[in-house]
Order: structure tokens, then C-alpha cells, then sequence
């Protein structure tokens, strides 16, 4: 199920509650100052809002690609953005204190048209969004750490790598990279790299045994700091129908324009020149005359047809035999 599964799916694994349930234990917040928090593949807020659940001041921003579900996230997070996470947003250089990124788990073409693994362009593409010193909680197959290591190991000083309980670890054999931002000497982001790259070769019993298990850590993991910047931007390049209709509905945008379209009462009409049959013809069709008038107060009903005649008033001729004709169109 890995390629097509995850494509039927839209690459949407949601994070087990057993997980979250154990992560939001070794989360420590700034409660005085609160927090921001930021998902990129936020699915229905279910995960970011059981790790922000009964905490004060904190704010919970969320994207997703699916509509219906960024719906339905809105319902639990402070601010969601509906489209495409990689192409479609904007938002504001290290503004949040802690990313959480369950990715899709698939390849994806990135630029130059060059295959590169999804979870490495939502890391790189949301890097800048994490504040320094802020945290990131990544969730992917532990065999995909080879492919994030170079970008892990420059970014993130000493990242630790925690394995799934084994239950659930044996349905994506999944893995969670806790890594604080901080730049790491060439020296020390080497041996880091080697390390992740080690990990990833394992094979998955020994992997495990290798790392820490999440439900076997015992203490607090990391606290997450207090927003560094302001959020001045967060927001994305297409338009939510859902967002739109309200801010057109109170501008009264509609209502103007459906008053412009719709057809005016019959005694409304004043025609600039005498009706054709071409006229009449197009004002039946476009409604705006609907087989009746009003005149005199009574309603008359349009039957027949329009012709044109012509009457000679006048006959004029000289003696050259050259003249006029007068006429009069009715």
C-alpha cells in the first residue's frame, strides 16, 4: 500500500492517539507566555489540538490539502489554511515555536523536475518558519532518516531519535526526529549525518532496539519557547469558497450584482427606437418580457407579428423627368 495507498489516501496518516497521548507528556510550554504551533499537514487539527488540549495561550495554526478536512480542522485549531502546502502559502520567517511535520510518505518531483522523497520538501520548505531555538517533532519511516539527514544534521544541533511503540511501529515502521533549531559546526553535523544515516540502514528489529522507544522515555523531552516574532503573515495564494462567500455576502457584492442581472418589472421597459421582430424576439428569450405588457393598468398579452409597411405622402417630378418619393414607415 506504500505508493498507491498513500496517493489514494493523499499521503493522509494520521498520528495514532496512543502517540499523542505519550508525545503531549514530554511537551513542556511557556504557560506565561504561551506558544505557537504550526502543522503543515494538519489533516482534520486532531493531533496539534491534543497536544495544545487544556493549555492556556497557546495558538494552533494548521494547512491541509483537502478541503473537507481543513474544514473540519477549523473547528479545533486557531487558524487553517486550505491548498497546497508546498506551492500555495505564505507565511511569516521564524514565527512559531515548535513545527509539527507528519508529512506524506511518497516520492514527489521538486524542482528541475528531479524526484525527491515528500517529507524532504516539507522539511525544507518550512525550515525558515521555525524560529531559532524553536522545536521540531517529525514523524516518517525510520528508513526515510537517510534521505532528511544532511538537512537535519545542519539544522537542528543533536536531533534525538525516538521509535514508535512497538505496536505501532510495526504498521509504517515510523520514528520521531525531536530536534531544537540551532546551527551545528561542519565537525559535529558530519558525525550527526553518519549517525542518521546508520539508523536508517537498519533493519527494523534492530533499529528499535538501537533507539528509544516514545513510551519508555520517561522524562520531560523539551519545552517549547515563547514566540520570538509576531505572525504577520499566514495566509495562502488560492481563494476558499468557504472563506470568500461570507466577506462577498456582508460587502453585498451578490446582492448588487444579482440585482443587476435579474430582469426589471415589464412596465419597467422603455424602448429607445420601435420595436423589430429581432427586438422582440430577444427580450422574450432573455426575460424581460414575458409575453405580456402593461398599459393603461391592464396586462395585454403579445400576440402576432411585427411588419414593417411604408405609405406615399408625396410624388414630386420636373420636366426632365426626374423627381422624389415622399414616404412614411410604419
Amino acid at each position: 500500500m506504500a505508493r498507491l495507498g498513500s496517493q489514494a489516501k493523499a499521503g493522509f496518516y494520521p498520528t495514532p492517539d496512543t502517540v499523542c497521548e505519550l508525545l503531549k507528556s514530554k511537551i513542556i510550554f511557556e504557560l506565561e507566555k504561551g506558544a505557537r504551533l504550526l502543522d503543515p499537514c494538519c489533516g482534520k487539527g486532531k493531533t496539534l489540538s491534543r497536544l495544545a488540549d487544556g493549555v492556556p495561550n497557546l495558538t494552533t495554526c494548521g494547512i491541509e490539502l483537502d478541503h473537507q478536512r481543513a474544514h473540519e480542522a477549523r473547528s479545533r485549531l486557531t487558524k487553517v489554511l486550505w491548498g497546497d502546502a508546498l506551492t500555495e502559502m505564505q507565511i511569516s520567517p521564524n514565527a512559531f515555536g515548535l513545527m509539527y511535520l507528519n508529512p506524506p510518505y511518497d516520492d514527489g518531483v521538486s524542482d528541475g523536475a528531479k524526484s525527491q522523497r515528500l517529507e524532504v520538501q516539507f522539511l525544507r520548505r518550512y525550515l525558515g518558519t521555525l524560529q531559532q531555538g524553536g522545536y521540531l517533532v517529525q514523524v516518517i519511516p525510520y528508513y526515510v532518516l537517510k534521505h532528511c539527514a544532511k538537512t537535519l544534521s545542519r539544522h537542528f544541533k543533536a536531533p534525538v531519535i525516538i521509535g514508535f511503540p512497538e505496536d505501532e511501529f510495526q504498521a509504517f515502521k515510523q520514528c520521531i526526529v525531536v530536534g531544537r533549531k540551532r546551527m551545528a559546526k561542519k565537525e559535529q553535523a558530519d558525525m550527526t549525518q553518519e549517525y542518521l544515516e546508520e539508523l536508517a540502514a537498519m533493519e527494523p528489529d534492530e533499529f528499535l532496539s538501537a533507539v528509544n522507544r516514545l513510551d519508555l522515555v520517561a522524562e520531560k523531552a523539551f519545552c517549547i519557547p515563547a514566540p520570538a516574532k509576531p505572525l504577520t503573515t499566514f495566509r495562502a495564494r488560492n481563494i476558499d469558497p468557504l472563506e470568500a462567500i461570507p466577506f462577498v455576502r456582508k460587502a453585498g457584492i451578490l446582492k448588487n450584482v444579482l440585482a443587476e442581472l435579474t430582469p426589471r418589472r415589464n412596465n419597467e421597459i422603455r424602448p429607445l427606437t420601435p420595436l423589430e421582430n429581432g427586438h422582440l424576439a430577444l427580450m422574450l428569450a432573455g426575460g424581460y418580457m414575458n409575453g405580456a405588457i402593461e398599459k393603461d393598468g391592464r396586462q395585454l398579452v403579445i400576440k402576432g407579428v411585427v411588419h414593417k409597411s411604408e405609405k406615399v405622402i408625396n410624388v414630386r417630378e420636373n420636366d426632365s423627368g426626374e423627381g422624389s418619393i415622399t414616404c412614411h414607415r410604419l
